[in-house]
């Protein structure tokens, strides 16, 4: 019997990382724009803040990203396009995410595969929880 907490844990870290997967995918996008589009989605979310809407409405309106929108409103958003390396510190969260994902997985399988009817102690699933996470820091990746 797997742990239904684990599964649904599982389950709200892979929809955030779909979620920053879809971030890459906007910022590679964004570096393709021709800077006209920029300067005009930035007058475009310059005039929605002067028209009292909040930064969320914004985002949700034009389709991008509140931090995107956060950025524009205060000077931060340049035309030319996402840096590399933000682009490439995304990827290894999104790497690291899904590292974790595999952890859970990891544990699911163990809970109902191989210790399935073995008992054991709760201190002595702690343990293991902790080797588990202990190799994967140690692992190359």
């Amino acid at each position: 019997m797997t742990d239904p907490a684990l599964t649904q844990q599982a389950r709200t870290r892979l929809r955030r990382i779909e979620g920053q997967v879809r971030g890459i995918q906007r910022m590679l996008d964004r570096m393709d724009e021709e800077p006209a589009a920029e300067a005009q989605l930035q007058e475009r979310v310059q005039a929605l803040l002067a028209d009292g809407k909040s930064q969320a409405q914004i985002a949700r309106t034009l389709e991008i990203g509140r931090r995107r929108v956060s950025d524009i409103a205060d000077g931060r958003d340049s035309p030319e396009g996402e840096p590399c390396d933000s682009l490439l510190t995304q990827v290894l969260a999104v790497r690291a995410a899904v590292e974790q994902v595999g952890l859970i997985i990891m544990e699911l399988h163990l809970q109902c595969c191989i210790l399935d009817g073995v008992p054991i102690g709760e201190e002595k699933l702690r343990e293991l929880r902790a080797s588990l996470r202990h190799w994967s820091n140690l692992s190359p990746g």
